[in-house]
Parts: structure tokens; sequence; C-alpha cells
């Protein structure tokens, strides 16, 4: 989380009782320098302020600057803001080598960008410390003083990934799908002391789960702080993970009805044989983000009798010409309940390799909003000022999960 606190909205430097150099107070110092030895004390005494608070810096609930310092030619700010399509040009403090953009954001906005250097690759932010893992690298990170930044990622945002000490991996034999699948298992505190059985959350891009949005760690902070029920994850591989070979994650989650039976026959039957899961649809949670929100909505569908539970994290229901949204427009309602969420920066998702008529991810969301709810469905649906990012979805993961397994089912369960 990128940000100074509303202490230092009027220019107060981190840890210190200093005032901090207004941007455009600086450009006037070094227009009005004599020579270039004192144009370049400015500026090292401005950066000496910049890098005991990080960037960017915030001016007031919605204004922000963005620093690079550097000896180079161009450089730009790619990102959610930009909708990670455009760029945005950084402006050169005439005979510096520093470079700023002042952007306007929302107050409660929580964007994640990256900087381009001349010509050179992306890169994450050399002055912000905060920074979000996502399957293309690393993106620095910036949260708006209306952000609430959950406790549960304090450790991590430094970018930190999460690791598998808290699950048990298992390999399903070949079966519905013709190839093996890996799942990891996630017990919550104390499972082998207690004789109790547990709700079921089933999550799609599992290991994404794991390594970018922490999942088991932020589940046993959940659990352990009273905020959510004690509950068992599993996290399921896609095969190629990140790579364009056949089979991969589109295959899987493009409204394959032999995957959402290999969910329904197979992974179910294999956990609730392996582990204490309580047996209910309304007990089974099926979710993802992007192409697995697609899938987890679509399994739901297919299968109410399984999974009484979805959530679709930026699903991708603009998913050819719309086809999840006809496909609950033409049915009867089910009796799920449903979980919907999406980032008002997302109208340009895929721009490139998607077809142009399914980039709008907001719109659709939107649309699919609508069908939910003439068709009389239980179901909530949130815009957040985000973008498409393991960010976003690891911190609304939690509204989500508390929404489905607030700490209070617990004494209303059964066996």
């Amino acid at each position: 989380m990128c940000r100074v606190f509303l202490l230092f909205m009027i220019f107060f430097a981190a840890c210190t009782t200093e005032r901090m150099t207004n941007i455009e107070q600086l450009k006037k110092d070094v227009s009005a320098a004599e020579n270039p030895s004192q144009r370049k004390q400015h500026i090292e005494n401005y950066m000496e302020q910049v890098r005991r608070t990080g960037t960017p810096i915030i001016e007031n609930d919605t204004t922000v600057i963005y620093l690079y310092q550097g000896p180079n030619t161009r450089v730009r700010i790619l990102g959610d803001v930009t909708q990670w399509a455009d760029d945005i040009e950084m402006e050169n403090i005439p005979g510096t080598d520093l470079y700023y953009y002042r952007g306007v954001h929302p107050a409660e906005a929580r964007l994640e960008y990256q900087l381009i250097v001349d010509d050179d690759p992306p890169i994450a932010d050399p002055l912000c410390p905060y920074m979000v893992l996502n399957g293309l690298g690393s993106h620095s990170e910036l949260a708006m003083p209306g952000y609430t930044y959950h406790p549960a990622f304090k450790a991590v945002r430094d970018g930190t990934p999460g690791d598998y000490a808290r699950v048990t991996r298992h390999q399903l034999p070949i079966g519905i799908m013709g190839y093996t699948t890996e799942i990891y298992v996630y017990t919550p505190p104390e499972y082998d002391s207690l004789n109790a059985h547990h709700p079921t959350i089933y999550l799609l891009d599992g290991q994404d789960y794991i390594e970018y949005a922490h999942a088991p760690a932020v589940l046993d902070y959940l659990i352990k702080s009273g905020e959510l029920e004690p509950a068992i994850a599993v996290f399921l591989a896609p095969p190629n993970r990140h790579l364009m070979a056949i089979p991969n994650r589109s295959t899987e989650y493009g409204m394959n009805p032999d995957f959402t039976r290999f969910m329904a026959d197979e992974v179910v039957p294999f956990v609730e044989t392996h582990y204490r899961s309580l047996t209910l649809p309304s007990e089974r949670l099926v979710a993802g983000p992007s192409y697995a929100g697609l899938a987890s909505a679509y399994i739901a569908l297919r299968h109410p009798d399984v999974f009484g539970l979805a959530y679709s994290q930026s699903g991708y229901h603009s998913f050819r010409s719309n086809a999840l949204i006809e496909a609950f427009r033409q049915a009867r309602r089910e009796s799920i309940r449903l979980y919907v969420d999406i980032g008002i920066y997302e109208e340009m998702v895929g721009l490139g390799w998607l077809p142009d008529d399914a980039i709008n991810f907001l719109r659709a969301n939107r649309q699919f909003k609508e069908v939910l709810t003439e068709k009389g469905y239980d179901f909530v649906y949130q815009e957040y000022p985000e973008g498409h990012t393991w960010g976003n979805w690891r911190a609304h993961l939690i509204d989500a999960l508390s929404h489905f397994f607030p700490a209070d089912n617990q004494s209303e369960r059964t066996p």
C-alpha cells in the first residue's frame, strides 16, 4: 500500500517534523537555481525526504505524485488506471534527472502499476516499497487514503510470495478429464485435534491463490481472529499453468461440461472421502478469478445439487458473446447463492488477445447482475475502484468468505 498517511497530506515527511517540499515549489527552486550544482542539491534534498516516505506521495484524498529518478530520456506509467492498455507520460523537471506525474484517483481506490523506462520492459516502481505478485510479474501498489487495508496482509506487502507449508498435495488419477490433476488441501487450525466437520471452499487457479493471494495464511488469520468459521480449502491446479500448451486453464474453465462433471463427480467425492467435510450443497463454495470466475458460476449452475455457493471474482462473463449470462437467463432459477464482484478498471481486459467484444468485463458483469436480479437469485454484487489483479482478488476473497461462512455459522453447523 504505497501511501503516506493522512498526516502527510500537508506534506510532512515520515518520522520527522520537517516540512516536506511541495513538487511545485521544487520546480520553482530548480528553475531559480543559479547553476547545475544548486539544481542538483535541490533534487537531492527533496529525494532524501521522498525516500523516507516512499511513493506515490499523497497530496490529498484524491491526488498523488508519482516519481522516478534516473538518467533516462522517457518514463511512463502503465497500470490499472490506464487499464494496462495505454501509458501515461511522466514529465521531466528540466535540468534534472527527476520525473513526476500528478494523478487523480478515487479516494477509495487501490491501484497497481509499473514503470516503463525508455523502451525497456515494465518494472516495479523502485521508490515504492509495496508490491503485489501477479502471473506476469510484480506490480507496485498504491492505496488511496480511503482504502482499508486488511491486517491479514501486513506481513506480505513487500511482495513476498505465499508458500505451501499449510497445504497437503494430492494427485487425482486420470478420469473424466483424461489426465491427472493436482490439488492442495488446507485444513483449519486444530483440525487434527477436534473431531469436527467443516464447510469446504474449492478454489480454481489454486496455486495462484496460494502464491499470490496467500490464501492459506489468510484463512489461518481469519479463523484465529474469529472473523471466519473453520473451513477446509481445496486449491485446484490447472494443467500447464501459465502456459499456452493444451490442456490449460482455458480448456478447463471455458464452460467445459466435462470439467463441471469432474468437479462434481471426482473432486468432491475424493475430498469428502479423505477429509471431514460437511456434505450439503450450501456448505460447498466454488470460487475463482477471471476465467475461473466464469467457471465457478457455470459449475454451480450445472451442479446445484453439489455446489450451492459460487463466487466469481472479475469473472470473464463476456466469454463467447455472454454465453454464461444467457445460460442463466434461459435456465430455471436454481437454489444457489452467488457473490459477484468486479473492478471499475476492467473495461479492457485482455486487449489484443481476447475478442474485441469480450474485453469489457465490467459491462458483462453488470449484465450478469441484471439477469440474476430478473431471475430472483440470492446474490451479492460489488464494484471496486480496482483492476484485474491479484491485489484485488486476495482482498475481496475475505469479503466473500465472511459473507458465506461468518464465524457465528459454526454453532449452527451439524456434521
